[in-house]
Formats: structure tokens, C-alpha cells, sequence
């Protein structure tokens, strides 16, 4: 029996991978043992959720490596040596708020360096060789894998697995987790084949990290293949899930939260616009998140609040259930407006033609690192170029903006088109499917 590993210890891999279509027809092959490593935490929670009779997990402690020395080091020079707008733009925002001016110029310093795939290459061998080994040795001998499926490669705990898994022979198969994941730091490991979710994320592996083409496959990202069946319930379901009223149109709001904000002013100001103008609003919260400004207020009845997200207790972790999934999709298909900040929601949106106002609005004037650091992103200032957003920088540009939306809902159609053509190239209900030929074309 071939045994194949899945890791996921990143919140989001059981919405991207283990709910996906793709984990259903994985399992079906009864004579493949599949073995997910998952926090230690967490393994209860993955055996009862997808455990079954050819799936096994695993629950690892975390983080082994960044307690040693080299650990930690080559886990911070993997992002500090990686040189792009997004690493400049988070050392800038960094600097600005912690005055460490002289980790800064050093950190500038070194990243000069991380602009030759050649020194890029240097590091990481250097990483292979004299980080810590052994970590997963145990996991490795008791399973013989035949292949290591990473679903999150920068993830430490990813990175320490295939790095034994390397010097064991054993084939790797890596997955970028998201849309900015190439742009945030370099590849420790070089996976044995890649998989990108789009065209967009293949030529950002070639062109950032020198990833070899030829071992590229673009198979589309498999949770993706569910908001093509949307409505996943009725529309009478559905309103009656949120309390809302069915005969009037609602606005959902996708607040950025607290974390990629250093003082977050900007949600609460957001929603006591859409208050003030009287909409009927779902709040959708960053999965596994509170938002303090939000939660101390009381709002009207016309504005709803979901809190997705499966916690775990004494652990500041989550996991997205296959129902937050399912909402959301809901969520987005029958709102008549989308509302975020430099979030992957206009990506969500744009994939089923929702137009999205990207908020980037304050009640107090500030600079761009008082915005905090999603602004700052590669990423996101090429989604901003493709016209397929209304980037709302003033109050008044984010009222016409609503109005203008909710009015004619075409405005910036080809936009969002044009974003369609950047990162779902292969969003056609199918990557499920090429994600499964690609594991049997190296496991069987």
C-alpha cells in the first residue's frame, strides 16, 4: 500500500485542500494510506472531521526547528534575504513603528544580496545542510511515504518535514497556500514538483525564485471549485440563517481586523458610514478573529455579524469549517455588494462578477504606514491596477462608490474579468480533479 503524507498546519489547508472535492475522491482510493501531520493540538479535531479508514493523523508539536539557533535563523533570513516590494514595503512599516533603524539598514543590507538566485540558491543549500535534522525521522520511518504533499511551503513546520523527507529520498510535491505566497519570502526548499493555483502564480515562481518550469503544474485551487455550484441553499435559508430581511438588498462587509492594522480605526469608521446611510450590512469577521472596536459597540438591528471560524480552547488557533466555507459563498452570491480591505475577499467576489469596494478610508488623516501594512503588498497593488476594484480613499469616494454600486452593478465588470484572467485561469470546477491526476501520475 502507497502512503502518501498531507500536511496542514496552516488554519486555512482544511478549506483549501481537506474540504475541497479533491480530499473526497483521495480517500476513495482505498489502497492509498494517507497519513495527515497536523498541529498536536489539533489531532483530535482532524480525526473526527477527516479521519477515516484509509486516513490516519499524526499530531506534531510545533515549531522544533526556530528553537535552535539555525532554526531561527535561516527561518528569519528566508524572509529578510528575500528582496521584493512586499519585503521592502513590511520592512518600512516595521521600522516605522519599532525605530530598530539598525535592523532595518541591515536587513536592507542582506536583502541586495537575495536579489541573486545564485545567492539564493547558496542560502539554501546552506539551510539543508546545517539546519537541524530529525524532526520528522520517527513520522518517516513508521509510514515509508511514498510522497510528501506540502500544502503550505514557507510554513517552518512544512519546511523541517521536507527538509528530512529530502535527505531521505523521499519525492516532495509543494503547493503555494495563497495568492501572495511567492512574493513573501524565499523558497527554503525546492519541492520535486510545484503546484500553483493559476498562471499568475506560476510565472511569479519562475521569475522570484528560479522555480524550474518544467516542474511546474497549474492544476487551479480546489476550493475554488465550489463557488462554481453557488447557491449552495436557498435564498429563504440563507436570509433567515443571518436574520436578515429578504426584501431588501444586504451589503457584506469583510473587515480587514486587527492584525494587519496597527491602531485598526478603519472598521468601525466603515460601519458607521454603512449605518449612518441606513444599509442592511453582514459583517463577516477574519476567520478565527475578534475585532475589538467592533465587538464593544452595539449596532442596530440591520447590521448582522459572522464569526467563522472553529476555535481551540487555550489555543489561539482555528480552523474554517466546511460551513464557514459554504457561507461565505452564500454570503457573496446573494449580497448585492462586497466591502473589504486588503484582503483576498475581491478575489472571492470577483470570481463569481460581485462588484467590491476596497475601503481605505480613516477618520484621522495619517500616512501610508499609519494604514497598516496590507497597502504595502505586492499583491494587492496588482489587484488595485486591474480596475476591477473602486479603491475608496476618501468618505466621499466610499459613499458614491456604494451608491454608484448598488445603483449599476456593471461598473468595473471588465475588471473584474481582467482579475479573473490573472489568477483563475483555471477556475473551471476542474483543479480538484488535476490535483488528483498530478499526486496518482507520481504515487502509482
Amino acid at each position: 500500500m502507497k502512503t502518501i503524507f498531507i500536511t496542514s498546519f496552516h488554519s486555512h489547508i482544511s478549506r483549501n485542500i481537506l474540504l475541497s472535492d479533491f480530499f473526497e475522491k483521495l480517500k476513495a482510493k482505498k489502497d492509498l494510506r494517507i497519513v495527515l501531520i497536523v498541529p498536536i493540538f489539533k489531532a483530535e479535531y482532524f480525526k473526527s472531521t477527516f479521519g477515516g479508514e484509509n486516513v490516519f493523523v499524526e499530531g506534531v508539536p510545533l515549531y522544533l526547528a526556530s528553537k535552535t539557533f539555525l532554526g531561527l535563523f535561516f527561518k528569519r533570513l528566508s524572509r529578510t534575504f528575500f528582496d521584493t516590494g512586499t519585503t521592502r514595503g513590511k520592512r518600512k512599516y516595521k521600522v516605522y513603528w519599532d525605530r530598530k533603524y539598525f535592523y532595518f539598514i541591515g536587513s536592507s543590507f542582506v536583502s541586495f544580496f537575495g536579489r541573486s538566485f545564485f545567492m539564493q540558491n547558496v542560502v539554501r543549500k546552506l539551510d539543508y545542510v546545517l539546519s537541524s535534522k530529525g524532526f520528522f525521522w520517527d513520522l518517516l520511518k513508521k509510514y515509508s511515504p511514498s510522497l510528501i504533499f506540502s500544502t503550505d511551503m514557507h510554513n517552518e513546520n512544512d519546511v523541517a518535514l521536507m527538509q528530512d523527507a529530502k535527505r531521505g529520498g523521499i519525492k516532495i510535491m509543494g503547493m503555494w497556500r495563497s495568492w501572495d505566497n511567492p512574493t513573501q519570502q524565499m523558497l527554503r526548499v525546492f519541492p520535486d514538483i510545484l503546484i500553483c493555483g493559476s498562471e499568475e502564480l506560476k510565472k511569479e515562481s519562475i521569475i522570484l525564485h528560479n522555480y524550474p518550469e518544467g516542474k511546474i503544474i497549474v492544476t487551479g485551487h480546489p476550493h475554488y471549485d465550489r463557488y462554481l455550484k453557488a447557491p449552495l441553499s436557498s435564498k429563504e435559508e440563507f436570509f433567515r440563517r443571518f436574520n436578515l430581511d429578504p426584501a431588501k438588498p444586504f451589503i457584506l462587509f469583510a473587515p480587514g481586523g486587527d492584525k494587519i492594522i496597527h491602531v485598526n480605526d478603519t472598521d468601525p469608521y466603515i460601519l458607521e458610514i454603512l449605518e449612518t446611510l441606513g444599509y442592511q450590512v453582514l459583517v463577516r469577521y477574519p476567520p478565527g478573529e475578534d475585532i475589538k472596536s467592533l465587538d464593544v459597540r452595539k449596532w442596530p438591528e440591520g447590521i448582522v455579524f459572522d464569526k467563522p471560524g472553529y476555535r481551540f480552547s487555550g489555543w489561539p488557533d482555528f480552523e474554517i469549517m466546511k460551513k464557514d466555507d459554504e457561507n461565505l459563498i452564500d454570503q457573496i452570491h446573494y449580497s448585492s455588494l462586497v466591502i473589504t480591505g486588503p484582503t483576498s475577499i475581491p478575489l472571492d467576489a470577483a470570481l463569481m462578477d460581485k462588484p467590491v469596494i476596497i475601503a481605505d478610508i480613516y477618520p484621522t488623516q495619517g500616512n501610508k504606514y499609519d494604514k497598516g501594512w496590507g497597502f504595502l503588498l505586492n499583491h494587492i497593488a496588482k489587484l488595485l491596477n486591474t480596475k476591477g476594484t473602486w479603491h475608496a480613499e476618501t468618505r466621499e469616494q466610499f459613499i458614491e462608490a456604494v451608491q454608484s454600486y448598488l445603483k449599476d452593478p456593471t461598473i468595473h465588470k471588465d475588471g473584474r474579468a481582467r482579475i479573473r484572467e490573472i489568477w483563475f485561469t483555471h477556475a473551471d470546477g476542474k483543479a480538484s480533479n488535476r490535483l488528483i491526476d498530478a499526486i496518482f501520475r507520481e504515487i502509482l
